[in-house]
């Protein structure tokens, strides 16, 4: 079966509730992440086959055409409500080792509405059974929701973002716009939610959302207009294409729980006993951050003890969860800092609700080719190792 390759995975900033990000039609932001994954391939825009997009219904076709692809591509829309938009992913790697498709663009796309602004976990009463049932405690919740913040605001600082990120050319914010009588022009190529300012004090002055809780409106994360999107391409047919990939999309899982534990954990360990690789040959750990507790309590359930490896360049907390194209966006974020560090294996989990994950593993292109182990492989445990050790 022809492994799927991942080429040239990009994605929008990510955009307010309210902002200019957020006032976009979705198509429009899902075309700017389209087209940006297709200019950087360099591949010709009439050999892609199909887009498979994680949203509402009907935008891939829009996006598609937006994007000035082929007038053929129909267009796959994969459901994105209170979903991660893994699925688009995963559909479009589906099509190519199935020989359905050679080249499928897959991504996703979410259009924060103003009353989102307002934040709030789905179930933040299962968010606080974990804090009890793994010991997690206000301060370390706190004390990582500052993490994300820091190492978000470091990335850009240091041009970490710059190579995945495509700008957006939209309308300014309406509160921009009152001189005049016609929107205004605005290049959004930051990302808008991320405050650099917030401060520990300020976290922990904050009031818990439940009444004796850990949780608080700063350790979670609030919703956000984004777009990602990348290529998935037939290993066979790289060469012709004159494509280059970043990454093989190697395996995935998905697994339910009765919410008792982390939602992703039971997909994380399905992944690993079926791939037969340990989560200590892991180079870099893209977790999603629904809260602070949600994380903590994954990376105990798992064993990873120094989050050194995880979510390096901040997450969800700092940047905002931009629905569907959540996990479009982490798999870029993970894939190019997997080729900065020259790691080999890059594992991205993610959970759909308190009762159900997901779980991907990407190998480096520029890695050796290693051999899968049988499925049923028998799974040898979540070994961990020191952070700092990665595959040249």
């Amino acid at each position: 079966m022809r492994r799927a390759a991942i080429v040239a995975p990009v994605r929008t900033p990510a955009g307010v509730a309210g902002g200019a990000l957020a006032a976009l039609p979705p198509q429009r932001l899902a075309a700017a992440a389209i087209t940006g994954a297709v200019r950087q391939s360099g591949v010709d825009a009439a050999r892609v086959d199909e887009v498979v997009l994680a949203g509402d219904h009907g935008f891939g076709r829009f996006a598609a055409a937006a994007a000035g692809l082929e007038s053929d591509v129909a267009g796959f829309d994969i459901e994105g409500h209170g979903g991660t938009g893994l699925p688009a992913l995963i559909t479009a790697a589906m099509m190519v080792h199935t020989g359905a498709a050679t080249v499928v663009v897959a991504g996703g796309v979410h259009t924060a509405a103003p009353v989102e602004a307002l934040v709030m976990p789905d179930d933040p009463a299962h968010v606080e059974r974990l804090a009890r049932a793994y010991r997690i405690t206000r301060a370390e919740s706190d004390e990582f929701a500052m993490i994300s913040r820091r190492r978000a605001a470091r990335a850009w600082r240091q041009g970490i973002f710059d190579p995945e990120t495509v700008p957006v050319v939209a309308a300014a914010p309406d509160e921009l716009r009152h001189r005049s009588e016609s929107a205004v022009p605005h290049l959004v190529d930051r990302d808008e939610q991320l405050r650099a300012d917030v401060s520990t004090r300020a976290l922990a002055g904050l009031a818990p959302l439940l009444p004796g809780g850990v949780l608080t409106a700063g350790a979670v994360c609030a919703p956000a207009a984004g777009a990602a999107a990348c290529l998935v391409v037939a290993e066979d047919r790289l060469v012709d294409l004159g494509l280059e990939p970043i990454a093989y999309l190697t395996d995935w899982a998905a697994a339910g729980t009765d919410g008792s534990i982390p939602a992703a954990a039971p997909a994380i360990a399905k992944l690993l006993s079926r791939s037969g690789v340990s989560l200590g040959e892991v180079d870099l750990l893209e977790v999603a951050e629904g809260s602070a507790v949600e994380v903590l309590a994954l990376a105990r359930h798992c064993g990873w003890h120094d989050l050194d490896l995880l979510d390096v360049n901040g997450g969800a907390i700092a940047l905002g969860d931009p629905g569907a194209a959540a996990g479009p966006r982490m798999t870029t974020t993970l894939l190019h800092e997997l080729v900065r560090r020259n790691g080999t294996y890059g594992l991205l989990a993610a959970d759909s609700g308190p009762d159900r994950g997901t779980a991907l593993l990407f190998e480096s292109a520029g890695a050796a080719p290693t051999s899968v182990a049988p499925r049923g492989a028998r799974f040898h445990g979540m070994r961990t190792r020191r952070s700092g050790r990665h595959r040249a």
